[in-house]
């Protein structure tokens, strides 16, 4: 491998909110609208839609999950910029707010079955709950266990 960081690629992540991440990585795995797509140093260049789920970056030996909502990514061989409306730590996410945004938007895409509003509101409640789904799945497999007991609890109404 070389000294010099030639076999990495410059990752850099941001929201409207803060510049979430920026750094040289071995590999970062994204969701797309297709699927996950892994990207490495030499990647040919792409763009494409991102579909809120769970990413994940390797930097040597080292492994890091977060997760991220809808956006697009773009890459050449030696940089992939992701620009998404959120980009979370598993550390960063509040379980009670996963429940609030999931119910929030059933309820309003029940609602637009009986009263369509139009797409773009089933489009926004539809990312919603993915980005709450997203959220939930990456707390169960990569959050704290004090994260997965209250995950526990809020499933079986315990916790509100």
């Amino acid at each position: 491998m070389a000294e010099n960081g030639s076999n990495k690629i410059n990752l850099i992540v941001v929201t409207p909110y803060r510049n979430f991440y920026e750094g040289k990585v071995t590999v970062v795995t994204i969701p797309s609208a297709d699927g996950q797509i892994g990207i490495m140093h030499g990647h040919s260049p792409l763009v494409f839609a991102l579909a809120p789920g769970l990413a994940t970056v390797r930097v040597d030996d080292e492994v890091k999950h977060f997760v991220v909502s809808e956006g697009y990514a773009e890459i050449n061989g030696e940089m992939a910029l992701i620009v998404c409306n959120s980009a979370e730590w598993p550390d960063e996410i509040q379980i009670k707010w996963i429940f609030e945004a999931m119910s929030e938007a059933k309820e309003s895409l029940e609602k637009e079955k009986v009263q369509p509003e139009g797409y773009q509101n089933v489009k926004d409640n539809t990312y919603k709950l993915r980005r709450a789904q997203a959220r939930m799945h990456l707390i169960e497999l990569y959050g704290t266990d004090a994260q997965k007991a209250r995950l526990d609890r809020f499933r079986a109404g315990e916790d509100e």
